[in-house]
């Protein structure tokens, strides 16, 4: 039986990247990626308020979705950069 794949946050603004209900809070993706994510106090949980806009945007949050300790953060388009 296969896993389900874990819901995307209704707060996430519309576009390629998104946090799921696995965030924890941790505020890694924040700290890397501030232009992109806010937190949501009530449920203690990080999503995507601003999609990137520049290629240093999009580079802090494909660093914040490589790193998140609970695989959180998501794209639409799955990568091919496995190692």
């Amino acid at each position: 039986m296969e896993a389900e794949e874990p819901r995307k946050l209704p707060r996430n603004v519309p576009g390629k990247y998104y946090t799921t209900e696995e965030c924890d809070g941790c505020a890694y993706c924040a700290a890397v990626a501030p232009d992109s994510f806010d937190f949501e106090k009530g449920s203690n949980t990080y999503f995507v308020a601003r999609q990137p806009e520049t290629a240093e945007q999009e580079d802090f949050i494909l660093e914040a979705m490589e790193d998140c300790p609970v695989d959180a953060i998501r794209s639409e388009q799955a990568s091919c950069t496995a190692a």
